[in-house]
């Protein structure tokens, strides 16, 4: 028996019963989905896991407009899984599990409940910035608080972090989110500010007020065993010079020393050369990727292609540049999009606007920048202006019936439009003509009472109201349509919009009398 253990960007989690062998386990927003997930960036019949002839578990998208990965890896057809797997779609990521397995980790459902982690699972912070770089933090309990008083479980005494800076905390899958606690100068993860609980990985950078740290997951050896860091500056040339400019004087050194070894002279223990230089490297590279970060940050992807290419020169597996390359991805992705809805919102393609606003990733440059600018709800206003020009020119041409639909259709996408009083008056004036209450009675008896009238009130005698509703009524017959116009056009009582209709209809029927 197997179970899935759904995981939201927040942190829940919950679990359900699963059984691929006896029917497919479909995923997506829509209702009578076997998993239902609400958010909006997953399509309504996204994916299905089912059972292959092989007996093998295997995932494919079915409508997945917004993606699917599994590992990190975008997939565009059936593909076999395993249990463990991370399967993304949207803001979930989704694990298949054996349900018979002991969950050693349950006990981290109760988020109240605080404990203790062994030595050998615990995950650690290594300041690779400042003027502490090296310091190792270890996260020793369950929930652990970050920030400069002295009462937190990790106190950092920087100026630039708050008294409360962050929480971190393992999630009922044994994982490790971070979250900021409304700092005064925020928290980043590779470089991005984060305004919501983000989940951890191995080479990930944590940059808190001016302090960066590398978080290292259990069994992650990774140290700064030499170096300096500084915080990111606007030019990495600064940085690399001045490694570059320690290690010659470090070099210098090791050459003055072995010329007194060869001299008989009693010295210290020699570096060796070769370690120095890849450590020299090692420093090279982290200035070239907190460049790349920053280059990101401020919209400048050329830029940070440049930086994060030559530090995959140096080390192309290295866990930190793996990391950025990741994150790079992920921004000019969602770069792309943001292009693709400024051209959609120029040539007021209303519809696939408000499509790409859905699924530009949030704690982007691109979302960042759509917020600011308020092109989320430029393309909303887009379709509603779209809605509300249907309806008027359907009103034009005396069709109350697609009019009334359009404002139904203005009102799904913004109940408290400005526009809706606007067309409801606009309608009510097609349908009931104001200023006309009373005016066909009092017309028959001006009619009736008349001596020598010979018989039944003549249309002229008629109400405006009336006559443009019998000309609307009758459009599938233009000329009677246009028969009635005329003698709407007759009555003292008639509104501006019946006049305009009723002129529309006598210039587009020249031959009916």
């Amino acid at each position: 028996m197997l179970k899935i253990l759904i995981e939201d960007a927040d942190g829940n989690s919950k679990t359900a019963p699963i059984d691929p062998s006896s029917s497919e386990i479909t995923i997506g927003r829509k209702e009578g989905n076997f998993i239902r997930l609400k958010e909006r960036n997953v399509s309504r019949h996204h994916a299905r896991i089912y059972k292959g002839p092989d007996e093998k578990l295997y995932i494919e998208p079915v409508a997945a407009r917004y993606g699917l990965k599994v590992n990190s890896q975008k997939i565009e057809g059936p593909t076999e899984i395993a249990l463990g797997d991370d399967i993304k779609i949207g803001d979930y990521h989704l694990y298949i599990q054996d349900a018979n397995a002991v969950d050693v980790r349950k006990e981290d459902e109760n988020p109240d409940q605080v404990l203790d982690i062994v030595p050998q699972l615990q995950p650690r912070f290594v300041v690779i910035s400042s003027n502490f770089a090296g310091v190792e933090y270890h996260i020793t309990r369950t929930k652990i608080i970050i920030g400069r008083n002295p009462e937190c479980d990790i106190c950092i005494q920087h100026n630039s972090i708050s008294g409360s800076h962050a929480e971190v905390r393992r999630n009922g899958r044994g994982d490790f989110v971070i979250t900021d606690l409304n700092s005064s100068n925020g928290t980043k993860v590779n470089g991005i500010p984060i305004n919501e609980p983000f989940r951890l990985s191995s080479g990930d950078t944590i940059t808190l007020g001016h302090v960066i740290m590398r978080y290292c997951g259990p069994g992650d050896f990774w140290s700064l065993n030499f170096g300096i860091y500084d915080a990111p500056r606007s030019n990495a040339l600064p940085i690399i010079m001045g490694v570059i400019a320690i290690s010659l004087a470090v070099i210098g050194l090791i050459l003055v020393l072995n010329w007194r070894n060869d001299n008989n002279k009693p010295t210290g223990p020699v570096i060796d050369p070769a370690v120095l230089a890849e450590q020299n490297q090692q420093n090279i590279m982290m200035g070239y990727l907190m460049q790349c970060g920053e280059s990101m940050q401020k919209g400048e992807f050329e830029q940070a292609e440049e930086l994060c290419k030559k530090a995959s020169q140096i080390d192309p597996k290295s866990p930190l540049y793996l990391a950025k390359a990741e994150q790079l991805k992920r921004e000019i992705a969602a770069r792309n999009a943001l292009e693709e809805l400024r051209g959609f919102l120029d040539d007021n393609q209303c519809r696939k606007a408000i499509e790409v606003t859905e699924s530009i990733e949030k704690n982007t440059w691109a979302y960042q920048y759509m917020l600011e600018h308020n092109l989320k709800t430029q393309a909303n206003e887009c379709l509603e202006t779209f809605h509300y020009d249907r309806a008027t020119k359907a009103l034009d041409s005396g069709d109350i019936t697609t009019a009334e639909l359009a404002r139904d259709d203005l009102k799904q996408v913004n109940p408290k439009s400005p526009l809706l009083p606007k067309l409801d008056d606009a309608i009510r004036d097609v349908k009931h003509p104001r200023g006309s209450s009373g005016g066909s009675d009092s017309g028959a008896k001006r009619g009736g009472g008349s001596s020598g009238g010979g018989g039944s009130s003549a249309p002229a005698a008629a109400s405006a109201k009336d006559l443009c509703k019998k000309a609307v009524e009758a459009r599938s017959n233009p000329c009677q349509s246009v028969h009635y116009y005329k003698q709407a056009l007759k009555a003292s009582d008639i509104t501006p919009v019946c006049k305009k209709l009723a002129d529309k209809a006598i210039a587009a029927n020249p031959n009916c009398k």
